[in-house]
C-alpha cells in the first residue's frame, strides 16, 4: 500500500510541482528534504540501533526493553535539540546556503522551509519512531506499517494541495509540517496506551547506559551518513559540478529507482523480527526461506518492473515531466541496475545490520561511499549525469560484494551457511535486465521484441530458481503470494507446490 501511495504521489505531486513552481523552487524544496534526512542521520543511527537491540531482547523481558527505551526516549529528544541547534547555526551563519550554491532569490525561503522541517522532526519522529521500535518484539509492526501509509497520504495530499493554491515553498513547508505534527501526536496517544498495556514503559531512568548506548550507535550514524551522501547526497555533488537543471533532471528521473527501493523496504522491514528469530535459533531451513522471499521480489517483481518501465518511459517520461526535463534512456538503466544490485544484497545485509555488526557496517559504508563520490568526480566532467549513475552503480556492486561475504563469515560463525546456490540463481535476473535494457536502448526500432525476449528469458531464470529453493522456502513463498490471489488460484497454487516438493 505504502508503494502504491508513494507511486501515486510521485505521478501527481512532480507535475504539480513544476507546472505552478520554478525550477529553483522545486530545487530548493528537493534539497531541503535531502538536507533533512542527512542531518538527522544520528538520531535515526540510535533509534535503529536500539531497534535492533528490542529484537534481539525478544518480548519475554518487557521489563529490560521498557528501561531500554524510557532510557532511549530520553536520550533521543537531547540529541535531536542538540541537532537542531547545529542545524539554527548553520543556517543563520548562511554557510549552508553557500555550500549548496543557492541562489540569493531563493536563500530566505530556503533556511525558512528547513528550520521548519527540522523543528517538526525533533518534536515527532524522535518519540514515535523509538515507541514504534520497542513495540515491534510484541507484534505491532503492522501498526507502524499502516501509519506510514497515512502518513505519506496525508503528507503528500496537504503539500499538493498547497502547491494547486497558489502556496510558495515557505508556505507548503509549514502545511506539510502541521499535518505531518498533527498525525504523529495521534499515533503518540495510540502507541503510548498500548505500550502501558504491554508493560514497556518504565520510569527507571540510566543515562550513563542511555549515552553509552548512543556511543555505541554513533558508528552505525558514521555509516547511514556515509550512505545517505551515496544514496541521496549525490544532489549536493552534482550541484556544483553540473548546475541545477541537471541536478533536477537527474533527482527526476531518479523517482523510478527511489520507489523500487522502497519497495524493497517493505519486504525487508516485515521480515526483520522473524529473521532475527531464525538467526537466533540457528534455523538455517527458515533463514533461507526469508531469503527467498526478498530474492523472490527481485525476480518476479522488480526485474520484470524496469524492464517495462525502460520501454515505457521515452513515452510516458515527457508527458509526466511536461517536457520540461528530457529522458535519458542509459541514465535510467544505470539508476535501475544500481537499484537491482541494492535489491539483491537485502538478505547479506539484514544478517550484517540485524546482529549490529557496526564496524563491518562502516567499513563497508565507508569504502563504497569512497568508490561513489571519487567516480562521480572524475566521471561526471567526462560524461554528465550518467558518470555519477555509473559512480552509483560502482557502489552498490562494492557494497554488494562486502555485505554477502560479511553475512557469509557471521553464518558459517554461527554453525550455518550461505546459501550459494540460490543467491547465484537469483543473481542472473541482474545478467537479465542488464542485457535486456541495453537491447531496448540500442535497437529502439524493435523495443518491443527485445522486451519479449527479456521477460521470456526471466521466466527460465525464475523456474531455475524456484526449482532449486528448499521445501520450506517453497511453502512459505506460496504463502505469501496465496495472500493476493482468487481462492481457485490458491487451490492451483498448493498443488502445484505439493507437486514440485
Amino acid at each position: 500500500m505504502r508503494i502504491a501511495v508513494t507511486i501515486f504521489s510521485q505521478v501527481i505531486a512532480i507535475p504539480v510541482y513544476l507546472h505552478y513552481w520554478s525550477i529553483e523552487t522545486y530545487g530548493a524544496w528537493v534539497l531541503v528534504q535531502s538536507i533533512v534526512s542527512f542531518l538527522t542521520i544520528f538520531d535515526i543511527a540510535h533509534h535503529n540501533y536500539l531497534g535492533n537491540e528490542f529484537l534481539k531482547t525478544g518480548r519475554h523481558k518487557r521489563e529490560e526493553i521498557g528501561a531500554v527505551f524510557c532510557t532511549g526516549v530520553v536520550v533521543a529528544f537531547i540529541v535531536s535539540i542538540v541537532t537542531f541547534a547545529i542545524v539554527c547555526g548553520l543556517t543563520y551563519s548562511g554557510s549552508l546556503s553557500q555550500w549548496v550554491g543557492m541562489d540569493a532569490a531563493h536563500v530566505q525561503q530556503f533556511e525558512t522551509s528547513l528550520l521548519l522541517t527540522c523543528g517538526t522532526w525533533a518534536l515527532t519522529i524522535t518519540f514515535t519512531g523509538l515507541l514504534g521500535r520497542a513495540l515491534n518484539p510484541f507484534g505491532y509492526f503492522p501498526l507502524s506499517a499502516w501509519s506510514g501509509v497515512g502518513f505519506a497520504i496525508v503528507s503528500t495530499a496537504s503539500s499538493v494541495a498547497a502547491v494547486s493554491f497558489g502556496a510558495g515553498l515557505v508556505m507548503t513547508t509549514a502545511v506539510t509540517c502541521l499535518a505531518t505534527f498533527a498525525c504523529h501526536t495521534l499515533l503518540s496517544v495510540v502507541l503510548l496506551r498500548i505500550a502501558r498495556q504491554e508493560g514497556v514503559v518504565s520510569a527507571k531512568l540510566d543515562m550513563a547506559k542511555g549515552f553509552a548506548r548512543f556511543g555505541a550507535s554513533l558508528a552505525l550514524g558514521a555509516q547511514a551518513g556515509l550512505e545517505i551522501l551515496r544514496q541521496q547526497g549525490v544532489r549536493f555533488l552534482l550541484l556544483p559540478l553540473s548546475g541545477m537543471a541537471q541536478m533536477i533532471a537527474f533527482s527526476t528521473m531518479r523517482t523510478g529507482a527511489n520507489l523500487a527501493l522502497q519497495g524493497v523496504g517493505t519486504i525487508t522491514g516485515p521480515l526483520m523480527p522473524e529473521l532475527m528469530a531464525f538467526l537466533n535459533n540457528r534455523d538455517q531451513a527458515r533463514t533461507e526461506s526469508a531469503f527467498s522471499v526478498i530474492w523472490l521480489m527481485l525476480c518476479v517483481v522488480l526485474v520484470p518492473a524496469v524492464l517495462v518501465v525502460q520501454y515505457a518511459a521515452p513515452a510516458l517520461f515527457p508527458l509526466w515531466t511536461q517536457g520540461k526535463i528530457a529522458f535519458d534512456p542509459l541514465l535510467f538503466a544505470l539508476l535501475s541496475l544500481g537499484v537491482l544490485v541494492y535489491a539483491l544484497a537485502q538478505p547479506a545485509i539484514a544478517v550484517v545490520n540485524g546482529n549490529n555488526l557496526i564496524r563491518e557496517q562502516l567499513m563497508i559504508a565507508m569504502l563504497a561511499t569512497f568508490v561513489t563520490v571519487a567516480g562521480i568526480y572524475f566521471l561526471v566532467p567526462l560524461a554528465g549525469i550518467q558518470g555519477a549513475a555509473l559512480a552509483l552503480l560502482a557502489g552498490e556492486a562494492i557494497s554488494l560484494f562486502f555485505y554477502v561475504r560479511s553475512a557469509s563469515q557471521w553464518l558459517v560463525g554461527s554453525a550455518m551457511r550461505w546459501p550459494a546456490s540460490a543467491f547465484a540463481n537469483a543473481s542472473l535476473s541482474l545478467l537479465v535486465a542488464g542485457a535486456g535494457m541495453a537491447a531496448i536502448i540500442i535497437f529502439q526500432p524493435y523495443a518491443g521484441l527485445c522486451l519479449a525476449l527479456a521477460l521470456c528469458t526471466q521466466v527460465v531464470v525464475l523456474i531455475a530458481y524456484w526449482s532449486q529453493l528448499p521445501t520450506i522456502a517453497r511453502q512459505s513463498a506460496s504463502a505469501q503470494a496465496a495472500r493476493f490471489l482468487p481462492r481457485l488460484l490458491r487451490k492451483r497454487l498448493d498443488k502445484a507446490v505439493g507437486s514440485t516438493s
